[in-house]
């Protein structure tokens, strides 16, 4: 299980977007936000990566890094790719965030108070600061527990060592020991009632912070 970290390129997208669609599959709260049916993509199109590379190629604050498994075996589609991440430095440099929107095939209300929640959150705490950012973690499923994810932690906590600047991610229940165990602390917590939208439980995000 040799794992080598590497940055991460548009190549890289389409393999990032499946892994990231693999980590989330079994979350229990993806029906209630994503009940579908979506619009069909155009054949030979991966919107998910498209995005994906349009914020590299238009954000300068934006750095990819992803981890390879040396022991799988080299394929075209990528699979030696385990998992990805993207931090970003902003440092002043970067684009003004703007906020999301929710097409066909989401619940916008539920999308609106999650993903809009921690857009808020986040603005309220780090807006105003120049610090590093990790926007995206994801690991495949069958590669979770071997290291990749505190390896591409860790790229962005020395990054923000050597530059001087605070580091800041959300993290949900399932990673939050994760973080914690890279030298991360909550500041903030978000919780949203999920009951009117089908599931009577609270979904739990923490606003975590080091060296600020």
């Amino acid at each position: 299980m040799p794992l080598v970290l590497q940055p991460a390129t548009e190549a890289d997208a389409v393999r990032s977007a499946q892994i990231e669609r693999a980590a989330y599959a079994s979350n229990p709260f993806n029906p209630l936000l994503f009940p579908g049916p979506f619009p069909e993509p155009p054949a030979g199109r991966n919107p998910r990566a498209e995005e994906m590379a349009k914020q590299l190629h238009g954000d300068p604050a934006t750095r990819w890094l992803k981890v390879v498994d040396t022991d799988l075996e080299a394929t075209e589609d990528n699979q030696q790719m385990i998992g990805f991440a993207q931090w970003n430095i902003n440092d002043g440099s970067q684009l003004p965030v703007r906020s999301r929107t929710f097409g066909p095939g989401t619940n916008a209300e539920a999308c609106e108070a999650l993903f809009g929640g921690l857009h808020r959150l986040c603005a309220k705490h780090f807006g105003a600061i120049k610090h590093v950012h990790l926007s995206l973690l994801h690991v495949h499923p069958d590669h979770q527990r071997k290291g990749a994810g505190r390896m591409m932690v860790m790229w962005g906590v020395e990054e923000a060592k050597k530059l001087g600047l605070p580091a800041s991610l959300c993290a949900s229940e399932e990673g939050h020991s994760l973080y914690l165990s890279c030298g991360f602390r909550d500041i903030d917590v978000q919780t949203i009632d999920f009951t009117k939208w089908g599931k009577p439980v609270d979904h739990i995000n923490y606003i975590m912070a080091l060296g600020l």
